[in-house]
């Protein structure tokens, strides 16, 4: 009798076009479910089978889930010649953030990022204030919300149209992980 395991599969579509990769790992032996990516960890640690998702992901859930007993199955090189990375983004005309430092900033976090973003910034931007989006994260220095902003920079199309650059890459470790329960 053939066992057939849950893999949990991004919706998100920079992620969910290299679901194929994850389906050919179990032939025809898994049953795909797709769901928002950044759900994906939580869903095997509470209900088992497999999850998968890009790296970054799984590291922000990791590092507030030590406790966690999801574990990284395989690793996976990010299939494609560009790369996505999280970046700290700034405004083309900003030179320096050295005063950003001491008077303290607003940024413009998106949530799915939350953990590895308030990581960086309380070690890096201590005196900041994090505002939380669930979208448009860079969008939001031009509308005057945030001063700075953290966000995956994958072409640089928007960071260009919004004429903002890159101040700081905080997370590059491109990948997809296949994660399983322990």
């Amino acid at each position: 009798m053939l066992s057939v395991f849950t893999v949990y599969v991004p919706e998100n579509s920079g992620l969910a076009r290299f679901n194929y990769i994850a389906a050919s790992l179990f032939e025809n032996s898994a049953k795909l479910v797709t769901t928002r990516a950044e759900r994906i960890p939580q869903l095997v640690e509470s209900g088992g089978g497999y999850g998968w998702i890009g790296n970054d992901l799984w590291l922000n859930y990791a590092c507030v889930a030590s406790y966690s007993n999801v574990k990284v199955e395989r690793f996976f090189p990010w299939p494609d010649t560009i790369k996505p990375r999280l970046c700290l983004l700034k405004p083309e005309e900003t030179k320096s953030i050295n005063d950003l430092y001491w008077r303290g900033c607003e940024v413009a976090v998106p949530i799915k990022y939350a953990n590895l973003a308030l990581t960086y910034l309380q070690r890096m931007l201590p005196r900041s204030r994090s505002k939380f989006f669930a979208g448009g994260v860079e969008k939001q220095i031009r509308k005057g919300n945030a001063d700075l902003a953290i966000d995956i920079v994958y072409s640089g199309r928007t960071i260009h149209e919004q004429k903002l650059s890159i101040e700081d890459t905080i997370f590059a470790e491109a990948g997809l992980v296949l994660l399983t329960k322990d």
